[in-house]
């Protein structure tokens, strides 16, 4: 909910009539103060946080002079339930994903599907046409909610790692149990032949040292996050297994309320912190992956030009059938699957 604050000033004290032809004259008070409220279900150190919506944040108050402030609740405070958090006005800014929110936002959960993009930048900016106002999804499905993208973020693709048996290609990961969040995610852990296993993330340390799940789709950058390094033995190169889609959005009801210079400056910070956040996420997909190697033991298995095209096979099965489910629903899925490859 936006507040505002008004900021008086006044450097002598007026009386009588003279007060008030002073006040006539022009108010003698500073341009109001705009807090706006940021809702996430991030831990508040986490690093799509601190590279993503908190540079977008620091950007606002700095090229507003401090005009527009914000008061940040992470970690679900106000509510785990992004999208009405958003919708009840509680919060004016929100995270989103739209993985949790399958029944507001079907066709965004495109961003997960394999076989599309191979980096979080491809991934991002290809979603981001689609989603920003004014695109595809940007006007039939997040105004149809309410709301409004401020920045979109695809995770780095998701890595097949697993915990001792080496992955050397489909006929290996065959029966093993694999956690696989999402609808997308599930259906290429099924199509590849492994048992799908829905697991928090919070869960997935003990899982996978009590040996319940085999292993995981995981990007290598969140690995330090949940520390998992030293678990994850093993993972393939070469298969774009698909990711994670989310953002931060603004209510239309709070973005109408500000005024349009400041408009012009938030959609400018969201756009900075969008190609900030997938650039630090493919350096670091990097780094990460050699350092778990150099000082984790860890072993990246290396695919043959035709494994990595029976994965991508594979990967065919899991859009198509995306969007069947999707066509049944009466959705146009396929007009987002062209949007996406153009």
């Amino acid at each position: 909910m936006i507040s505002w604050k008004a900021v008086f000033r006044q450097g002598s004290r007026l009386a009588g009539p003279a007060a008030a032809l002073a006040l006539l004259a022009g108010p003698a008070m500073a341009e109001d103060t705009i807090t706006l409220k940021v809702a996430h279900l991030l831990p508040a150190d986490v690093y799509i946080w601190k590279q993503g919506g908190q540079v977008m944040t620091d950007e606002i108050t700095a090229r507003t002079g401090g005009r527009v402030r914000f008061e940040v609740y992470p970690a679900g405070q106000l509510g785990k339930d992004m999208l009405s958090v958003l919708s009840s006005g509680i919060a004016d800014i929100a995270f989103f994903v739209p993985q949790y929110s399958p029944d507001k936002l079907p066709l965004s959960t495109a961003g997960e599907l394999p076989g599309l993009y191979d980096s979080s930048c491809e991934g991002t900016h290809m979603v981001w046409d689609i989603v920003k106002p004014g695109g595809l999804l940007g006007d039939s499905e997040y105004k149809a909610q309410g709301m409004r993208v401020l920045f979109a973020n695809v995770i780095p693709p998701n890595v097949l790692m697993t915990t001792r048996v080496r992955p050397e290609g489909i006929e290996a990961i065959k029966g093993l149990k694999i956690r696989a969040n999402g609808n997308a995610v599930g259906k290429t852990a099924s199509q590849l032949g492994a048992v799908p296993i829905q697991a928090p993330v919070g869960e997935l340390y003990d899982s996978l040292s009590r040996g319940t799940i085999d292993g995981t789709f995981y990007p290598y950058v969140s690995l330090p996050d949940f520390d998992l390094e030293n678990l994850l033995k093993y993972s393939v190169h070469g298969p774009r297994f698909g990711g994670n889609l989310v953002g931060f959005a603004i209510s239309e009801a709070s973005w109408n309320k500000l005024p349009e210079d400041v408009r012009q400056i938030v959609a400018e910070a969201g756009l900075k912190a969008q190609d900030q956040l997938c650039s630090y996420e493919d350096r670091e997909t990097l780094v990460i992956r050699d350092r778990i190697v150099a000082e984790n033991g860890h072993s990246v298995v290396e695919l043959t030009p035709e494994q990595i095209a029976q994965f991508e096979e594979k990967f065919e099965g899991v859009v198509a059938a995306w969007a069947q489910d999707m066509t049944k629903a009466g959705l146009d899925a396929q007009s987002v699957l062209d949007a996406l490859k153009q």
